[in-house]
């Protein structure tokens, strides 16, 4: 019940534009909770008041978010709201920088219908309000203290000193009482000499600071401010003052003179040479070392511009970098300066802003003479370019790293093989980046690490095999010796000196990897094609049988729409699946004998409806010369022919495509060489996108495929099968004048004396006879497809017998006579495979019928497996009425009469 009340309280939030843009840029803080007091939704302002976001307050404790009284009102609250009623009260709470808060909430109920689903919370942060109401509070209370109880000390005195009123607070400033002092003269507590004239104590409104005896002994520091008055009932003059201790403040004016001073010390004895500029660029102040340094008097210094002390080619670099420090930003340089005898010395200078009262007031300059500094450096740089000279040539990989593990140096072989560039490794942990996980891709600890453990413990180790990662990823092993760096006797670090020795047993495992990795993309390929074939047999099959009812002209267009898509569908599944095998080097090549002319009649006859509907001619001519029948793979060279048919058909509008065949003949028939040709009318190619056609993926495809449809795929797969052929592919074209693809691949030439010995090796053996009675088994467990070949069959005029797994098929086959078998493959309880293995060992050979598989795997091995297993042929899925017939004529009976009805 209540995950439902969340979702409808989730649904009311995200369905209410309105209340968004309300919700989202309203100032206080909005949230939505669940009648739990959960939160689910917060508006911008939650996180402005509280430092907490949505995120935060979903999954931290309330106990952070209020303390435990508030949390108890809370929740007090929500069980008011959970009943209707809305509630309005004050709250405390944690802000997430830990300051306590105070807000002014309202919960408001959500409901859906009579329930409530959920609880607005609308909360105003009052800490400010309830601050100046406390101060206010606290003044008021002052007030009426200092009225009552003054802290300071109120005292009336007549003009001679005389105190007349002496307040309580005498008590804890000075340890006297009121009446102690009382009628006594305020001269004779005072310091002497501190107590001003009685001519001018009623002339001290200003105040003026005094020193009063405490009654233990000591002096305290007081200020008093007086202002003369009239007496009771107008009756002479009396001075009113208020005294207040001032001996902290006298305090913090000593300390505050230390400080100057101290300041003042550091200023002028600083090692370094130290000054501060105007905002003109001016010395206003310089300390002993710069005159030293410069050789300049003081006096001559102040007032002139630090520009003038610099080398004259230095100049507009340090006006450059003191206009940025003009703008608040410090700046540190190197430069060089010229004293007053023409010395040059490099110097470091330090510029930071002086800010008083957020104005900039001036610059403060440190200036260091780095000179030897620098030509100790140049020394070391010297030295390390010698060193790094030798660590350049050595063929091992090496790199040091200090005692924290910080990478200090790498040569270029020891990064050539990680694959980093020396700059990626210098500064960071190496064990992080090439040293983190074994061979198994575990997690390595830092811990176990040899080249960690000389680091801590300063022990040589040789590991013979390890490994070490590079940057895209993979792993190579090493062997590798660590020795320690010790300076005075203490562990400074220490240095890796490895070699890559992956070595013959790696490779083979990489290629064992990578046949696995194959075969598995060629299992899940083949998974694929039978799972998505299966479906797309519903749909070309139903769509077929659906056309050839009594449809309306609307609803056979919409059919024929339906038969296009399927047929495009297939099509891409074809071609992916055929570029996948290509590029996985799995596409086998099948040579057997074929016709060239049937293959250019059945190529013809493919494409004629889709090109009498664009009023085009499929043309095709073969050369007399080319035997009737050759050797290769009929089914690639096909493929190939379909492609660039398809492709002529699909971008040309008018005009005709021409097929045309040539043989190039060798010296021996297996040296012949097949040139086909395909020439269209079509739209053509502009000559800058010809390199672009037969490329994967390229630039060109998705602009084309968007406005005509397809994978692009196709002509990068027929050049591949051309290659895998032995042979090549190339085109012609002219932007807007069409295209000519041109293909060779070799063929072995054949010559049969008789039509019998032809017709042995040929591969289509299709009868054109008459349709004769036969007796056929449908063994298919999917109902669609079960359903669609009974269907194709009645159509045909054959009445079948249909069963739904293996064992079922054998039972039939063993009790009855059949002529043709359609077996599915994958069927449960047994498949085709095995049932029809069965059959070849249970059943008399004279009774065993045409065995054809039904399958949607497309892959040839896949096919030849069928074969092996004794079935006669196979289609594929989705099942086309074309080659149900085909099958049934190649494999039916031919010597009974006809029966079967047309």
């Amino acid at each position: 019940m209540d995950i439902n009340k969340t979702e409808t309280l989730k649904r009311i939030i995200s369905e209410g534009s309105s209340y968004q843009s309300l919700f989202f840029n309203h100032p206080d803080a909005i949230y939505v909770m669940d009648i739990h007091g959960n939160y689910i939704d917060a508006n911008p302002s939650v996180e402005r008041i509280s430092g907490y976001t949505l995120d935060d307050l979903m999954r931290i404790h309330p106990s952070q978010v209020c303390p435990p009284e508030s949390e108890q009102s809370r929740q007090d609250y929500i069980r008011e709201v959970i009943t209707g009623r809305s509630v309005s009260n004050n709250i405390t709470f944690y802000h997430k920088n830990g300051s306590v808060r105070q807000a002014e909430i309202t919960y408001v109920p959500i409901t859906a219908g009579e329930e409530v689903v959920g609880i607005y919370g609308i909360a105003k942060d009052i800490t400010e309000i309830v601050e100046v109401e406390r101060k206010l509070q606290e003044t008021q209370e002052k007030y009426q203290v200092l009225a009552e109880h003054a802290q300071d000390l109120i005292t009336t005195s007549s003009l001679d000193g005389e105190l007349l009123y002496v307040s309580p607070s005498v008590c804890p400033l000075l340890g006297y009482q009121p009446e102690e002092v009382t009628g006594k003269s305020f001269k004779d507590y005072c310091y002497p000499g501190d107590f001003p004239d009685p001519l001018e104590l009623s002339e001290i409104g200003n105040g003026c600071k005094m020193r009063v005896r405490h009654k233990k002994g000591h002096y305290i520091w007081m200020e008093t401010l007086a202002k003369p008055v009239a007496g009771e009932k107008g009756r002479g003059i009396q001075i009113v003052s208020i005294s207040r201790d001032i001996t902290q403040h006298k305090d913090a004016d000593r300390r505050l003179r230390e400080s100057r001073q101290r300041y003042k010390s550091l200023f002028e004895h600083n090692p370094a040479a130290v000054y501060s500029l105007n905002l003109e660029g001016k010395y206003s102040a310089v300390n002993r070392n710069l005159v030293k340094m410069l050789n300049i008097p003081r006096s001559k210094l102040i007032g002139q511009s630090f520009l003038s002390n610099l080398d004259p080619c230095e100049v507009g670099r340090g006006r450059a970098y003191f206009e940025l420090v003009k703008q608040g930003k410090p700046q540190h340089y190197e430069t060089r300066i010229v004293n007053s005898s023409g010395k040059k010395f490099d110097a470091s200078i330090i510029n930071v802003p002086i800010i008083v009262d957020h104005e900039l007031v001036g610059v403060y300059g440190i200036l260091s003479d780095i000179t030897e500094r620098k030509e100790y450096m140049e020394r070391i740089q010297e030295l390390s370019k010698q060193h790094a000279l030798i660590l350049n040539s050595v063929t091992e990989g090496i790199y040091g790293l200090d005692a924290e593990g910080v990478t200090m140096f790498m040569n270029p072989a020891a990064a050539s093989m990680f694959g980093y560039e020396v700059e990626e490794f210098i500064g960071n942990n190496a064990h992080n980046i090439i040293h983190h996980s074994r061979a198994d891709g575990s997690y390595f600890p830092k811990e176990e690490c040899p080249i960690h453990m000389t680091v801590m413990d300063g022990k040589g180790r040789t590991v013979k095999e390890d490994v070490f990662w590079r940057k895209d990823g993979s792993s190579f092993l090493v062997e590798y010796q660590v020795t320690p760096i010790i300076d005075q006797e203490q562990i400074q670090g220490v240095v890796i000196v490895f070699n890559d020795v992956t070595g013959e047993r790696e490779i083979v495992r990489a290629k064992e990897t990578a046949e696995l990795a194959a075969q598995a993309k060629s299992e899940f390929l083949s998974m694929v094609s039978h799972e998505i074939r299966t479906p797309m047999n519903g749909i070309v099959g139903m769509t077929e049988l659906l056309i050839g009812t009594d449809l309306s002209e609307e609803q056979r267009e919409y059919a024929q729409i339906i038969q296009e898509s399927g047929d495009a569908l297939l099509n891409i599944l074809n071609d992916i699946l055929d570029f996948s095998k290509l590029e996985s080097g799995k596409m086998a090549l099948a040579y057997e004998p074929f016709s060239l002319r049937k293959m250019l009649e059945q190529v013809a006859e493919l494409f004629k409806l889709r090109a009498d509907e664009k009023q085009l001619q499929i043309r095709y001519r073969l050369n007399p010369t080319i035997p009737e029948f050759m050797v290769g793979d009929a089914m690639r060279i096909r493929q190939i022919l379909v492609n660039l048919v398809s492709n002529a058909l699909k971008f040309t509008d008018k005009g005709s495509i021409d097929v045309n065949v040539d043989i190039v003949k060798g010296r021996r028939p297996e040296d012949s060489v097949l040139d086909f040709a395909v020439k269209d009318t079509g739209i053509g190619i502009p000559a800058d996108k010809l390199d672009q056609l037969f490329q994967s993926f390229s630039q060109l495809h998705p602009v084309i495929n968007r406005k005509y449809g397809g994978t692009g795929l196709g002509l990068v797969i027929s050049k591949r099968l051309v290659e895998i052929m032995g042979g090549s592919i190339s085109v012609e074209s002219e932007d807007g004048k069409g295209s000519t693809f041109r293909f060779a691949v070799p063929a072995t030439s054949v010559d049969y004396a008789s039509e019998d010995t032809a017709r042995q090796y040929s591969h289509d053996r299709t009868r054109q006879g008459d349709k004769v009675a036969m007796r056929i088994l449908v063994a298919e467990d999917h109902p669609v497809n079960r359903k669609i070949l009974t269907e194709y069959l009645e159509k045909l005029g054959y009445e079948t017998d249909v069963c739904t797994n293996g064992v079922e098929a054998i039972e039939a086959i063993s009790q009855n006579s059949y002529d043709i078998v359609l077996m599915d493959i994958h069927m449960p309880v047994m498949d085709g495979l095995k049932a029809t293995d069965l059959v070849h060992r249970l059943i008399p050979q004279d009774r065993i019928p045409a065995i054809i598989a039904v399958t949607g795997n497309a892959k040839r091995e896949d096919k030849e497996a069928c074969l092996e297993m004794g079935m006669r042929d196979f289609i594929s899925k989705p099942v086309m009425l074309s080659e149900l017939k085909r099958v049934l004529q190649q494999w039916g009976p031919t010597d009974q009469p006809q029966l079967a009805p047309n």
